[in-house]
């Protein structure tokens, strides 16, 4: 039955009024988790119905009979229409949801700034961008999650504390500190209209307006207290990958230092209780899991901090001196006033990061000595993952873990000038990848297996190089120790590029006409490597000689065929593709002449 004003007295109308906003809270935070998996959404029902009930008494509401005023009234009217709204959004009516919170919006507008109506107007407009996130309009949402910060940020410029709708309704709140309570109830609600911004302009393709708004996000929980400490670091972490792949090694590395210090903290608060129960297990494994996570974040740091800086080095000199590893610098034309236009101030005015700061550089790596204090740092983190992502547990992982190791030591090679040690170094890759695809079972793990063979390819032709390039420089005649040491580098170069090219071909070895997008690079440049590699083996055998040969021309002809069937991959491999149409030229009349000789 639908209760009205007409046989109520004020105070009978404001606690109907309390009651149900009561039970519909309790239907929607508590009911509505033990609903069965036939009927998951029954406690939100009813819920909505009565929320409906609330509205149509609402709706026929007068001040004077009420006893409350008239942006109390409108405020409780937004209040039941939000919760209507989210009860649409979460059972999937989308247009329902739009036209509650729309009906909400007109309601709570005109008075925006008056403390009743503050957070409730924050978060409608803050489900309205939800919404419009749902439906894949980032513009629309956007402009509504814009319209809720301005909103707020008024609202404070006006000195004055927010009311939340329990206040109104004399619902007793169990915080000691109620003024306290009341700032904090719009303080969340802004902080999550900052976390919708970030994740709207991620979608937009904004993406530094995307990360400043994540970083306020997170410095507004710590500064809020408001946060938990597992899912902190790992946003935090996270973000620092966005710095770290612009180059912002400064920005990155401060990102990490901070999520590691969060974790550190979170530890040692569960080493301090003295309990071991199955919860509180759950806890410290569940805090093992990610710092292993954390730990792959600065494993990445290093490695794109290493990478950069060969990169740089490699490039022309006159971009050496002005490169920088800190976009503190940018110019950032900051029109929604997120950090002052100033870079500078991404940071977390009372988190003290220096412990992990000081363990690893930002700036770009000049020496060998550079290189491996990184390389040594990112040896560190890497055991720390390996000690969580183990290989029988957690296969994936593992095998990523490896191909990162991997990677580290390619890197510190570059840095490296002694061929020896260079050349230790890559055999120390070989070992490495060779043991763990002795664990892996392709069937199982494919794609992985694929980049190690091509990796174990490109190692072996990185140590090849290095031992022709010395007996080339050499006087000496090479002894035959070192021509088997060429050949054998040469055919297990080939070995994996041939496996690896085997796991593209179909079941009757042949290779498809066209190849997917992500092959066709590995594919044309396997071929390549195999076509100089076979021409590189030291035979005194015409018989052998011509093998060879014949070997590095269907590997050319492979390129050919490939880029000839797909003018993307053409395109592509323009370099590649030219080269091994020269080399299909050129190389039977190699053939044919080997062919004479042996006749002969």
């Amino acid at each position: 039955m639908i209760i009205t004003s007409d046989n109520m007295s004020a105070k009978e109308i404001v606690n109907d009024l309390k009651e149900n906003y009561a039970k519909v809270r309790k239907l929607i935070d508590e009911d509505s988790k033990n609903d069965p998996e036939n009927e998951p959404y029954v406690s939100k029902y009813k819920a909505k119905d009565i929320l409906n009930n609330m509205r149509d008494v609402l709706g026929n509401i007068a001040e004077s009979e009420s006893g409350l005023t008239r942006v109390q009234i409108d405020a409780l009217k937004g209040a039941v229409m939000l919760s209507i709204g989210s009860v649409d959004m979460e059972t999937e009516d989308f247009t329902g949801c739009e036209k509650a919170l729309k009906e909400a919006e007109d309601i709570l507008l005109p008075s925006a700034l008056e403390p009743e109506v503050i957070i409730l107007l924050v978060n409608v407009q803050n489900n309205l961008g939800l919404l419009w996130s749902f439906r894949d309009e980032a513009e629309r949402a956007k402009t509504y999650l814009l319209s809720s910060k301005k909103n707020c940020e008024d609202f404070k410029a006006t000195m004055r504390m927010p009311v939340p709708i329990e206040t109104i309704l004399g619902i007793a709140t169990p915080a000691d500190d109620t003024i306290i309570t009341d700032f904090m109830c719009l303080e969340k609600a802004h902080t999550l209209t900052l976390y919708y911004l970030a994740q709207v302009y991620g979608t937009l393709k904004e993406s530094l307006k995307s990360a400043i708004y994540c970083h306020v996000t997170l410095r507004r929980q710590l500064m809020y207290k408001d946060y938990e400490p597992i899912e902190w670091s790992l946003n935090c972490a996270t973000l620092s990958q966005f710095f770290v792949e612009q180059n912002g090694f400064y920005q990155s590395r401060y990102h990490l230092a901070a999520a590691s210090t969060i974790l550190d903290r979170y530890e040692a608060e569960l080493l301090a209780v003295d309990v071991n129960d199955d919860a509180h297990l759950a806890k410290k494994e569940t805090l093992k899991h990610r710092y292993a996570d954390v730990a792959r974040c600065w494993i990445k740091y290093c490695i794109m901090l290493m990478s950069a800086s060969k990169e740089r080095l490699m490039s022309d000199a006159d971009t050496v001196t002005d490169a920088t590893t800190d976009m503190s610098n940018l110019t950032f034309e900051d029109t929604e006033n997120i950090c002052e236009g100033d870079l500078k101030q991404l940071t977390f005015p009372d988190l003290d990061v220096s412990k992990y700061e000081q363990k690893i550089g930002d700036k770009y790596l000049l020496t060998y000595e550079d290189a491996r204090e990184v390389f040594l740092c990112c040896q560190g983190w890497l055991d720390k993952a390996k000690d969580y992502y183990r290989a029988d547990t957690l296969a994936s992982d593992h095998i990523e873990l490896v191909q990162d190791s991997s990677q580290a030591y390619a890197y510190l090679a570059f840095f490296e000038e002694d061929d020896e040690r260079r050349a230790k170094m890559y055999k120390r890759r070989v070992d490495m990848l060779e043991d763990l695809l002795k664990e892996v079972n392709p069937t199982y793990y494919l794609m992985y297996c694929r980049q190690l063979w091509y990796e174990l390819g490109e190692v072996y032709s990185e140590i090849l190089n290095i031992k022709l390039d010395k007996l080339n420089k050499s006087k000496e005649k090479p002894t035959p120790h070192i021509l088997k040491k060429i050949n054998m580098l040469c055919e297990k170069s080939i070995e994996n590029y041939d496996k690896f090219l085997d796991s593209v071909k179909d079941k009757n070895g042949v290779m498809p006409v066209k190849l997917e997008s992500d092959v066709v690079r590995p594919a044309i440049n396997a071929y390549a490597y195999i076509g100089r590699n076979s021409m590189k083996r030291i035979a005194v055998d015409k018989n052998a000689q011509l093998s060879h040969v014949k070997k590095s021309y269907e590997c050319y002809q492979g390129v050919v065929d490939i880029c000839k069937n797909d003018p993307e991959a053409a395109n592509m491999m323009k370099e590649e593709y030219t080269l091994c149409q020269e080399m299909v030229n050129i190389l039977p009349l190699k053939i044919k002449k080997l062919e004479k000789e042996l006749v002969a």
